[in-house]
């Protein structure tokens, strides 16, 4: 049996901590204007993993299927730059409110 789930979670319920064998991750909890900088957000994740891919792209690793994934990281980081700008000019960046999508 696996030991019980105590880890910090967002106010939607999802984990802010990830604490895998070899992968740590600790995402930001609440806004950084009420909380501080205390974690990651997820565009920073992809940041990392588009620099993984282009570094084995610029080695004897590459291949057609990273550069299907770094188009896809593209499109991930468009959409979330997308939405930040959404939250921006509804003036819900930094909190928890919804926003409309267009």
């Amino acid at each position: 049996m696996s030991e019980p789930d105590v880890s910090p979670r967002h106010l939607e319920g999802h984990q802010s901590l990830v604490d895998l064998p070899y992968i740590k991750i600790q995402f930001q909890t609440g806004a950084p204007s009420d909380e501080g900088i205390n974690g990651c957000r997820v565009e920073e994740i992809i940041e990392v993993l588009v620099d993984k891919l282009l570094e084995f792209q610029a080695r004897s690793l590459s291949c057609p299927e990273n550069d299907t994934a770094l188009y896809h990281l593209g499109l991930a980081k468009d959409a979330l730059a997308q939405r930040r700008r959404h939250r921006e000019q509804q003036g819900v960046l930094g909190t928890v409110a919804e926003h409309k999508s267009s």
